[in-house]
């Protein structure tokens, strides 16, 4: 299949805004699902909005009756416990939908299982795709680790640990790799992921090109930028209060924050059949050229109060070196 209608769910989201123009580009006509269309209207005219609340089963059967495939990418990350019992309702919502819509295929973008304990929102995560995959239409789910682009929650707390201070600690649990992943190379593989044949469900990794340890992104980054911050590792800081220290000096959203430190304490890295298998042709995006242009986008974006605290860090980084 070359081209079909697809729903994208959370279009107006990181994910959902940065594979619009890769869908169009591959000929789909893609109808972006929001919970409020006057608004996203008034921001993308050129776009075509729907309704879509996932806990309303009225507003998801309106929107899969228009659609051959869908892109479900609505996650959560909050404080609230319920969130991860509230996310498989949905899902399960949004299956049993599909069924009843003949949709012919659902791409999914989760998260991959980490060696050790599974903090709660990737367990969501984790649980969503089980959930998705549970039905009679076929799923793609694919896994990835930190996404790398402007607008990005987890790149935007790597980006201001890398250049507001000018010195660092860094835990033991920094040692955990992951592969962080351009979100480029992540719309390649959600437009493959749709058009590939899909006979059955199947689970995906989608890493980036490099294996990397929180302290390398953290690091890396600082470098990318011309910042070279003073560096004490400590043998234990508790990753709870390491998501205090990020609130304070980042503009993470707090339960972002915790739930991000919270998901490094372990390896997260592909163990099982990749979507790059299925694109032995596709260059991926490296590391450093997906933190330059993430930084570029960011860099359009950043509130003046955020660029006068930065000049303030770089200061007194100079002032103390």
């Amino acid at each position: 299949m070359s081209s079909s209608r697809v729903l994208l769910t959370g279009a107006t989201g990181f994910v959902g805004s940065h594979i619009y123009p890769a869908l169009v580009a591959a000929g789909h006509e893609v109808l972006c699902g929001t919970r409020d269309p006057a608004a996203a209207t008034r921001q993308d005219p050129l776009r075509t909005y729907c309704e879509l609340e996932l806990d309303d089963e009225g507003s998801v059967t309106r929107a899969l009756a228009r659609v051959d495939q869908a892109i479900y990418l609505v996650h959560s990350m909050t404080d609230h416990a319920a969130y991860g019992a509230a996310e498989m309702k949905d899902a399960t919502t949004f299956r049993a939908v599909a069924e009843a819509a003949g949709l012919d295929r659902i791409v999914y973008l989760g998260g991959m299982r980490p060696s050790g304990k599974v903090s709660q929102h990737l367990a969501s995560r984790l649980q969503t795709g089980e959930t998705l995959r549970a039905g009679r239409v076929p799923v793609a789910e694919l896994q990835a680790t930190m996404i790398i682009g402007g607008g990005s929650e987890s790149f935007r707390i790597v980006r201001d640990l890398a250049t507001r201070l000018p010195w660092m600690l860094f835990p033991s649990w920094l040692r955990s790799q992951s592969e962080p992943v351009a979100i480029a190379d992540i719309a390649a593989a959600i437009v493959h992921a749709l058009a590939m044949p899909l006979p059955e469900s199947c689970v995906l990794a989608v890493p980036g090109l490099e294996r990397l340890s929180g302290r390398d992104i953290i690091m890396r980054t600082a470098r990318l930028v011309g910042h070279n911050p003073r560096v004490a590792n400590v043998p234990f800081v508790s990753p709870k209060l390491s998501s205090y220290w990020i609130r304070l000096v980042t503009r993470a959203n707090p339960a972002i924050a915790t739930q991000l430190v919270e998901g490094m304490r372990s390896d997260i890295v592909a163990a099982g059949p990749q979507i790059w298998d299925d694109m032995p042709a596709y260059h991926r995006v490296s590391f450093d050229e997906a933190v330059h242009a993430a930084l570029a986008e960011e860099s359009e974006s950043i509130r003046p109060s955020a660029r006068w605290f930065e000049r303030w860090t770089h200061r007194l980084a100079r002032e103390t070196a």
